[in-house]
């Protein structure tokens, strides 16, 4: 009967602590258009961002950025609460 209780304890204990460390990732953030910039200018600088994935390696997400032919622009953002770790690719579409 102990080691049925102790088996359970620690059951729980770690549903919850594994659920108490999980980090939501970052949300990525366009990059601010300056004050000075034109009307023009700005409505050319507003990009549609889309996510298309998650690398573990940079150089994965920057080579996967610069395969791809469906896109114009592409970057590579630190997603994780880990630094150096999850890589998100954002394109722009053609």
């Amino acid at each position: 009967m102990n080691i049925r209780r102790v088996f359970y304890s620690v059951l729980a204990g770690g549903a919850i602590a594994a659920g108490g460390l999980a980090v939501p990732a970052a949300q990525a953030v366009e990059a601010p258009v300056p004050a000075t910039a034109t009307a023009s200018s700005q409505a050319v600088a507003a990009d549609n961002w889309e996510y298309v994935g998650d690398f573990f390696w940079q150089s994965d997400c920057h080579a996967a950025g610069a395969a791809g032919t469906k896109w114009t622009k592409y970057k590579c953002i630190n997603g994780s609460a880990v630094p150096g770790d999850d890589y998100e690719l954002w394109v722009v579409y053609k």
